[in-house]
């Protein structure tokens, strides 16, 4: 069956296109399998969050589209999820449209603003695909895929496909009563222990945290050909929590002009990163290193980690009005800051007007534990860490080593 909801139409209506229901709270749990329900185009209130409680089936997913060319935007305002925990129990990590323990849905076109939790959140959920939507000014990431447990498990085969977010992760929507803390949650697209997903085709900008944040126990995704720019920290961002992070690819990206790096991979609080490809994106005008391997939380292990076919360019020069002839904190093209790394291959990629170095890394951590004797080449050697066939077009002036950043007793060499 096809129904319509319509800002116009009324609840005890048929849901036909002459004769649409209003309220789109109600409206997405009137169909069953199989089912499509267009959102005509028009400004809808919402007075609580869009929970989705119905599941469709392989053969017959639910389908909730925007109508043909029209954009039906929803307002999220007058939702206070900080104040109304005993209704949302996930407080602000609940989505303005929440999809939570369903399954084979798919979400078309639909545009969604002002939000003081999430934007578009999945949770607990399966083969769900976020299609094309709008997401702007939320105080929680704008789309989120999210296991509650962080099992890795029950958060799968879902997709982010052809979105756009902005404003996300903003001060701007601190619901009323919460006490401003040290940083908004999350980032503008946020992949928490999902497993099997597809990020693709989304652009991200203005945002005021991360762009795209694969981190916990995600594990087996892809995350490709997204345009992520003007970001206030870094682009692309593999964080492990919890566990282990594993079997995820970035490729195909364009990341520039963010305010921190633009690709890094990190282990704050999980066990390690690994079985990684990172592979033709364009990675240029990044205020901080073009690729990091990032020394943010615990700093544990990072192995089995390919870096190929990339093109790194005028990264690591900090903003526009940053000190000509200073260091940014985290600068360079490629930076092996961490040293807990191992088993890596970085190859084959173009490195060009890059500040202080194209590739580096923290001399006094990979040195730490070296043997009596030993340069760097041997530690790289013991550490599986391979540099080779990649080409550096230098411009200007020589980088002048050794370089000092703003960590403490750190000190960056060029290779």
């Amino acid at each position: 069956m096809i129904y319509f909801v319509s800002p116009n139409g009324c609840d005890n209506a048929p849901g036909t296109i002459n004769a649409p229901w209003k309220t789109i709270e109600i409206a997405v749990n009137k169909v069953s399998a199989g089912d499509i329900l267009y959102f005509r185009g028009g400004d809808y209130i919402l007075t609580e969050a869009v929970q989705f409680k119905k599941s469709g089936t392989p053969s017959k997913p639910i389908i909730y589209s925007a109508y043909e060319n029209e954009v039906p935007v929803l307002y999220a305002q007058n939702i206070n999820f900080y104040q109304e925990r005993d209704k949302y129990p996930f407080g602000v990590n609940t989505g303005a449209v929440f999809l939570y323990q369903v399954e084979h849905i798919r979400l078309i076109g639909v545009h969604l603003k002002n939000s003081t939790g999430h934007g578009i959140a999945v949770r607990d959920s399966n083969s769900i695909i976020v299609d094309r939507c709008n997401v702007h000014n939320t105080f929680c990431p704008g789309i989120s895929l999210w296991d509650t447990h962080c099992t890795g498990t029950v958060c799968h085969n879902n997709k982010v496909i052809g979105n756009t977010v902005t404003k996300a992760t903003t001060w701007d929507m601190l619901p009323d009563g919460m006490i401003r803390g040290h940083e908004p949650p999350h980032e503008a697209i946020s992949i928490a222990g999902a497993c099997y997903f597809e990020v693709a085709y989304n652009t991200v900008y203005d945002c005021d945290k991360e762009g795209i944040d694969v981190k916990e126990v995600s594990h087996h995704g892809v995350v490709h050909h997204n345009h992520v720019h003007h970001c206030d920290r870094q682009g692309l961002y593999a964080d492990a929590w919890f566990g282990p992070l594993t079997n995820v690819d970035f490729c195909h990206n364009v990341v520039h002009d963010c305010k921190g790096a633009g690709i890094v991979v990190a282990v704050e609080q999980g066990y390690c990163v690994s079985d990684m490809k990172i592979y033709n994106n364009t990675v240029y005008d990044n205020w901080g290193t073009g690729i990091l391997f990032g020394i943010f939380g615990q700093d544990k292990m990072r192995y089995r980690i390919d870096v190929f076919n990339n093109i790194v360019k005028r990264n690591g020069h900090g903003g526009p009005n940053f000190p000509k002839g200073d260091y940014f904190w985290i600068t360079g093209g490629l930076c092996l800051l961490s040293a807990q790394t191992s088993d890596c291959n970085i190859y084959n990629n173009i490195f060009e007007d890059n500040k202080g170095f194209d590739i580096g890394y923290d001399g006094p951590r990979f040195m730490e534990n070296s043997k009596e004797g030993h340069d760097i080449t041997d530690v790289l050697k013991e550490k599986r860490i391979k540099i080779f066939d990649n080409l550096i077009l230098t411009t200007g002036e020589l980088p002048q080593y050794p370089i000092k950043t703003n960590y403490e007793n750190s000190t960056l060499y060029g290779l």
